[in-house]
C-alpha cells in the first residue's frame, strides 16, 4: 500500500505541484514513514511473540552480541559490493555516452529482480534458523533447497522475459534506438545470469541461519568484490568489449557460489553434529 502510495504522491507533487526530484524525494520519504508507523502499529496490536510492548523492552547481552556477530557482516559485505560495483561502473563510463545510458536504463532491472530473489533468501533464513532451533534437521535441509529452488526459478524465469521483452521494458526510460540497442547487451547477459546469483545469495543466508556469517562475508568480499576488481583490471582491460564487462556478474556469483556452498556444506554438518549430541 504504501508503494501505491509512493506512485501517487510521485504524481501529485511532480506534476501538480510542480516540486520535480524534490517532488519524487519527498514522495519516497513520506511513503516510507507511512509504511514504518503502520508496521510499528501492527506490532503493538499484535499479541504473538514478537508484539512490541514498551514496558517490557530491555537489552539482553547475549542476544545483542549474537545479533551484532551476524549483522556487521552482513551490512560491512553489502557496503564491500557498493565499493566493487563502483569499479564496474568505471568500466562502462570508458564508453560512449550511448552505452552508459543505456546500461543506467537496464540496470533497474537488478533491484527489480534481485527484491523478488532476496524475499526467498528470507523466507530461507527464517525457516531454516527456526527449524535449527527447534532440531528438526530434515526441514533444516528442506528449507535451503526449496528456498533455493524458487530464487533460482524465480530469477531465471524473470531474466528470460527480460530477453524477451526487454525493449519494452527499455521503453520506460528512453525512446532512443541506439540507447535500447545498448541496454539490450546487458539485459541479454544479465538475463541468463540472475539465477546464477541465487547460489550464492541463497547459500550465504543458509549459512547465517546456523549462526555463520563471518566467514560468508570473507568469502563474498574476496569471490565477487575482489575477484570483480582484477577482472576489471585484467579481463577487461585486455578484451575492453561491453560483454567481457558485464560477464564479471556471472563468473564472479559461479565462483563465490562454489565457495559459499562448500563452506555451508562444512557449517551444516557441524550444525547436525550439534544437534545429535543434544539429543544424546
Amino acid at each position: 500500500m504504501s508503494g501505491i502510495v509512493n506512485v501517487i504522491l510521485n504524481l501529485f507533487f511532480v506534476i501538480v505541484c510542480k516540486l520535480d526530484i524534490v517532488g519524487v524525494a519527498l514522495a519516497s520519504a513520506l511513503s516510507q514513514c507511512r509504511s514504518a508507523f503502520l508496521i510499528v502499529m501492527a506490532l503493538f496490536r499484535s499479541h504473538e511473540d514478537f508484539g512490541l510492548h514498551l514496558a517490557k523492552l530491555r537489552l539482553s547481552k547475549d542476544k545483542a552480541q549474537a545479533i551484532l556477530r551476524l549483522g556487521i557482516p552482513s551490512g560491512f559485505q553489502n557496503a564491500i559490493f557498493g565499493i566493487a560495483n563502483l569499479f564496474v561502473q568505471l568500466g562502462v563510463n570508458s564508453f560512449s555516452a550511448v552505452m552508459v545510458a543505456g546500461n543506467s536504463a537496464a540496470a533497474n532491472a537488478d533491484a527489480l529482480i534481485y527484491d523478488v530473489m532476496a524475499a526467498f533468501y528470507t523466507a530461507c533464513a527464517s525457516f531454516m534458523g527456526q527449524n535449527y532451533g527447534s532440531g528438526n534437521k530434515k526441514r533444516v535441509r528442506d528449507s535451503y533447497f526449496v528456498s533455493l529452488a524458487y530464487s533460482f526459478g524465480i530469477g531465471l524465469a524473470m531474466g528470460l522475459l527480460l530477453v524477451v521483452f526487454g525493449k519494452q521494458f527499455l521503453s520506460l526510460f528512453t525512446n532512443d534506438p541506439e540507447v535500447m540497442a545498448a541496454g539490450m547487451k546487458r539485459l541479454t547477459i544479465m538475463g541468463f545470469s540472475y539465477g546464477i546469483s541465487a547460489f550464492m545469495d541463497c547459500t550465504i543466508a543458509a549459512s547465517r541461519a546456523l549462526g555463520k556469517s563471518l566467514a560468508p562475508m570473507v568469502i563474498v568480499i574476496l569471490g565477487s568484490c575482489v575477484f570483480r576488481i582484477a577482472w576489471v583490471y585484467t579481463v577487461f582491460a585486455y578484451f575492453q568489449t561491453i560483454p567481457s564487462l558485464y560477464l564479471l556478474y556471472s563468473c564472479s556469483w559461479s565462483l563465490t557460489a562454489i565457495a559459499e556452498i562448500l563452506y555451508f556444506v562444512h557449517a551444516y554438518r557441524r550444525a547436525m553434529e550439534k544437534i545429535a549430541e543434544t539429543r544424546s
